[in-house]
């Protein structure tokens, strides 16, 4: 996440009890030995509950290029269908896409990545798609 972004978190708790940390200066994609550039950071964020929205259960993001889903399953093989599955819901519901259609369009532009493998047994997969592919 970088400045700019707007996350998405599902709620399952009354009042949330949302924090925020483990701020890193660089990190790859595909973190896989626990660690990265660790660096303290004071964060400027802005909480707003959107009641009646789109339901998800895992966190999804958007910058002003693109918008993505993540994924957590025990391999990376699961976490890979979820995400794929997480974005076609998105296709669906915000873009008005059947899902054949938005499955299809994953083929062609969306964007799977490993995002860490450290944390066993929980793999974590994203699926970046590009906005300006809907102009």
């Amino acid at each position: 996440m970088t400045e700019g972004s707007t996350i998405c978190f599902p709620v399952f708790v009354e009042g949330a009890l949302f924090s925020i940390g483990d701020t890193h200066a660089a990190q790859g994609h595909g973190e896989v030995c626990g660690t990265a550039i660790e660096a303290p950071m004071n964060i400027i964020y802005e909480v707003e509950v959107i009641k009646g929205g789109r339901k998800i259960t895992e966190p999804q993001y958007e910058t002003d290029d693109y918008y993505a889903v993540t994924a957590f399953a025990e391999t990376i093989d699961e976490a890979a269908i979820k995400a794929t599955r997480f974005m076609i819901d998105y296709l669906e519901e915000e873009k008005g896409m059947g899902r054949n259609d938005a499955y299809a369009l994953l083929s062609l532009a969306g964007e799977l990545k490993i995002a860490e493998v450290v944390d066993v047994p929980q793999m974590l997969v994203s699926m970046h798609i590009q906005k300006d592919i809907f102009k």
